[in-house]
Parts: structure tokens; sequence; C-alpha cells
């Protein structure tokens, strides 16, 4: 009897991507071709060293399709996928911030009062960190529904993404959460991104720190990190550290955790290059998507002067693997001051590299969360926020609506009299601010402060300084590592990080 298996992605439930060729592949015993049958197409392939990859034409939207598969002309179908929606398809990459559990969201008292929508359907890669492991992990591995049990343990921001976009496009909308907390850029791509400098940094770095290691040593502490990373009595520690603690509270959480076991650098770890692009993102390629949303750049603030073309060269790396020019819509590092032993000092260096990426890579999109931040946790609590701005992005670059969605990004400024004037783009019919004045905003002469004596807020921003004095002018705007900002465009998105000298001429 002929046996047929599948990848993991292909389940009762699912979701295929509209508008593009469907592609269908896996592992074929006792027999020499498959036929697939759907909607209305039937499409043979032959089976070669057990494995067969069909393609079948790009559908429209559509709801309760079934997926069948047939073998050696047989009648019968050998396997059924039922329930397959017809739509679009984001996956949800990155870090911790991407990867973070819905039941964490501050919004999720709210959220999971919602009436369910059967037209989003969620999927979880699964979490492995080198080959042949294996974890008991019930939240991954199959397509669900909102309220189903794995949904709250789902990647808060592409869930809220999902629920934004939905009743905009009216088509099915899928999530594949492919992330993982704490993981660097580096760990998404393929080695061959890694051979030239600067990206070359991750490479040394790896094998510096396997130079003198003792790989037998490596292996047996690093079954026992994974034995207690996997252990119920972590599950809980953790789960109350994400729902959020104040710094002395955390100070007691890391003495009452300091003799746990250290997970250590080496081929059982995360981290280490390019090992979740061959374990997780090849598992799911080349499985058609619409795009791809990402939150990541947390765990590349040390190199973050080069994040720019370690995000670019990544984005590149997925492009070729699924052999699509695939639209990635990022988050902007969120303010952050200190959070157990790290702190976001360097932060400002990769907002930095973000905005060149959005800048100069094409089919790439940024939203700004500068608002959002909070100093004692790494994890801002409000992803709904960051789901819906996504999806605002989304509308507009994606889906080629004419709206505001954009965060404000500073343009131009020049002098007038006693007057700055800073000219931004995407500002809608004005500017304003929450509060009575402009948080993070720091201006200077000769390197000495300035008192801002009055603004006035339109589709500009004018600041009088008075006097006004011939020295350049120095503007600094939400560049720190922590910051809170208040000024806002008419589609309530906050102004993005920026520096400015202002001449005798202006700028």
């Amino acid at each position: 009897m002929a046996r047929i298996k599948l990848p993991e992605i292909f389940q009762n439930g699912m979701i295929v991507q509209r508008n593009k060729k469907i592609k269908i592949w896996g592992e074929a015993l006792e027999t020499e071709r498959v036929t697939i049958s759907f909607c209305g197409d039937s499409i043979s392939a032959e089976v070669c060293d057990g494995k067969f990859y069909c393609e079948i034409p790009a559908k429209e939207a559509a709801c309760g399709q079934k997926i069948e598969i047939f073998t050696d002309g047989k009648k019968e179908p050998e396997l059924t996928l039922e329930d397959v929606l017809i739509g679009d398809i984001y996956i949800a990459a990155g870090q911790s911030n991407m990867e973070y559990f819905l039941r964490y969201d501050a919004h999720w008292n709210e959220i999971k009062d919602w009436k369910r929508n059967d037209m989003i359907r969620m999927f979880n890669c699964r979490r492995i960190a080198y080959p042949g492991q294996v974890r008991e992990l019930p939240d991954c591995g199959s397509w669900f529904k909102e309220h189903d049990y794995q949904w709250e343990s789902f990647s808060a921001p592409g869930y809220c993404f999902a629920r934004a976009i939905q009743p905009e496009i009216d088509v099915p909308v899928g999530i594949i959460g492919c992330n993982w907390g704490g993981t660097p850029a580096c760990a998404w791509m393929d080695s061959s991104n890694l051979t030239e400098e600067p990206l070359s940094v991750f490479m040394k770095e790896y094998e510096d720190a396997l130079q003198c290691a003792d790989i037998d040593e490596i292996k047996q502490k690093s079954l026992e990190a994974w034995a207690y990373e996997d252990s119920y009595m972590h599950q809980i520690a953790w789960r109350a550290m994400m729902y959020g603690m104040n710094q002395q509270d955390q100070e007691q959480w890391m003495k009452e955790n300091a003799g746990a076991p250290v997970l250590p650098m080496g081929p059982y770890h995360h981290y280490r290059p390019s090992g979740l692009y061959e374990l997780m993102l090849k598992e799911l390629a080349p499985f058609p998507v619409r795009g791809v949303l990402w939150y990541q750049g947390e765990s590349d603030a040390g190199h973050g002067e080069i994040y720019d073309q370690t995000f670019s060269s990544l984005i590149r790396c997925w492009r070729d693997l699924w052999q699509d020019e695939l639209p990635f819509l990022f988050v902007q590092l969120a303010p952050f001051g200190k959070w157990l032993d790290i702190d976001g000092r360097d932060y400002p260096v990769v907002r930095e590299s973000q905005e060149r990426v959005a800048d100069n890579v094409p089919g790439t999109g940024m939203i700004s969360i500068m608002d959002l931040g909070m100093y004692e946790d790494i994890h801002p609590k409000q992803k709904k926020e960051v789901g819906e701005r996504l999806a605002l992005l989304a509308r507009g670059l994606i889906y080629g609506e004419d709206i505001l969605c954009e965060s404000p990004a500073f343009m131009e400024g020049e002098r007038e009299g006693n007057w700055i004037r800073l000219r931004f783009s995407h500002t809608g019919n004005r500017l304003y601010i929450k509060g009575d004045t402009i948080k993070s905003l720091c201006i200077r002469q000769n390197g000495i402060p300035r008192e801002i004596k009055e603004l006035r807020l339109d589709q500009d921003l004018r600041i009088l300084l008075d006097p006004l004095t011939e020295e350049p002018v120095e503007i600094e705007f939400a560049k720190e590592g922590y910051c809170e900002v208040n000024l806002f465009n008419e589609a309530d998105l906050p102004a993005k990080p920026f520096t400015a000298v202002i001449e005798q001429g202006g700028i």
C-alpha cells in the first residue's frame, strides 16, 4: 500500500496562498506517480527517490476546499486534506517580541472575548535547535483557529495583524509563526551570506567560542540545559517574567534562577549562525506566502552599526529561498531601558540601521512604536497596537490603498527669524502632541541646551528660540535608548527618531 508523507504545513484546516502557484511536495513510498486534485485541477508528478514535487495553477480566494492525493491512477484518494482555505498568508518572524504569546498582551482580557473569526488560521513552526532534537511542543505543528488551545501561546503581533487586516481585504488570512526568542538575525540566514566582511564577524565569533571548547562537554551541558528549558518548572517561572516584573522583582528572579543550567554556544544552540535557517525556515520553503512580518534586532544590538547590511542580506536570502520578491514589513525597536542584565543603550544605532533598510531596500516598510516602550521591560505589552500598525502599513504598501500608513519622518528644517520650522513627511493634515510639550526633543547651540519658548503645530513643527543666534542649531529627537515619544500624525502614528543640524540657510 502506498504511503504519503507531507510536510507539517499541509494539514486539515490549512490556508494556501491565492494568486500564486500552489506548491505541494512530500514523500511517497511504494508508488511511482502521484496525482493531486484541487479546485478542478488534477496535476501528476513522478516519484523520484521516494520524493515528489507538484505545482498547481494559482487560484482565487475561496473557502471549504479539499486537496486530494491519488497514487498510481487509483480512483480513491490516498490522502485528503479537508477545510482548505485560499487567501493571503504571512510569516510572523523574528525573536521574542514576535514570538510574544497572546496571553501576555495588555489587551488579552478584551481579545479573548472577541467573537471567533473563522477566516483566520494560524500555524506555529516547531522550534528545533539541532538535528534530531525531540521536544514536546503541543502548540506547534498544526493549523488552528481563534479560541483553540494553541491560540493563547501564538504570536500576539502576528495574530493582531491578521485580526486587523482580514476584514479590510475580505479574504482568508493565514499567519505562520516562525520565530524564536533571543535569536540574532544570522541564525535565520544561509551560511553563504556570512562569508564576507562585515557579516563574517558572526561566523568568527562562533568559531572563537568553539576554539577551546570540549565537544563532549558542550553536548552534555546542552542536553541538560534543554531539559531544563523544556521543564514545567522553568515554563512557570518564565511565564511570570513575561507578564512583566519591576526591576526589584527581576533582580530577585535572577537570584532564584542563578543556578539554572546554561546553554553553551555550539552546535546545540539555537543562536548559532544559520542553525534556524536550516532547521526551521527551509522546512517551510517554498510554501507560497504573501509576505513577511519581521520583529527582531534586539539581539543584534552589539553589531547595530551593520544591522542594515545584516537585515538586507537576510531579506535577499529569504527571497532567494522562496524565489519570490516577498514584501517585508518590520518593526523598529521600541524604547527600552534595562531588563534582567541587558540594557537598551545600543538601540538607537539599530533603529538608524532599520531606517536605512526601509529607505533603501525595495519592497520593505517599517512601523515605529516609539510611543509603546517600557523602561523596565524589553517586551512591550501592547502588541495589539503593533499588529494593527503592521496591518495599516500592509493596506498602504501591499494592497495599494491611498491611506496614511507611515510614521512622520523628518525631511528638512529652516530658520524664520527666531523660529525653527521642521517639515515632515507622512503627516496627513496635522501633527499633534499628547500632553503639554514635546518629549525627547533636545535642541542645542554650541553644545549648550536651548530652552523652547513656544511650539506651534500644523503639518509642520515650529519652535521658538528667543533669541536665535547665528550658530548652527543641533536637534535630536528620540535618540535615547529609552524615551517617550508623544508627537503623532493624523493617523495616530508616532514620529520617527531623527537628528538635524540647521545652518543659517537651513538644510
